[in-house]
């Protein structure tokens, strides 16, 4: 059982690399923090993995999105 953990744990930080890299990969030309939230925002990521791959902080992202989102309404 413990060898079976092992390797579901090495899995997951693989799939956990290559998320990083496609994120990166979506946003590379994005200029702005506030368009790059958007984006991996609609590919499932929370805001605490958006700001680790923009340098930004989890406040800040929450922030561009919700600015986003009042922009869409008017």
């Amino acid at each position: 059982m413990n060898e079976e953990n092992d390797v579901m744990s090495r899995v997951e930080s693989k799939l956990d690399v290559l998320i990083r890299l496609t994120a990166l990969s979506l946003v590379a030309n994005v200029p702005s923090l506030k368009e790059k939230a958007i984006i991996l925002s609609r590919a499932g990521l929370a805001p605490k993995e958006i700001a680790a791959l923009c340098d930004s902080t989890p406040n800040t992202v929450s922030v561009a999105l919700s600015a986003a989102k009042r922009e869409k309404k008017n």
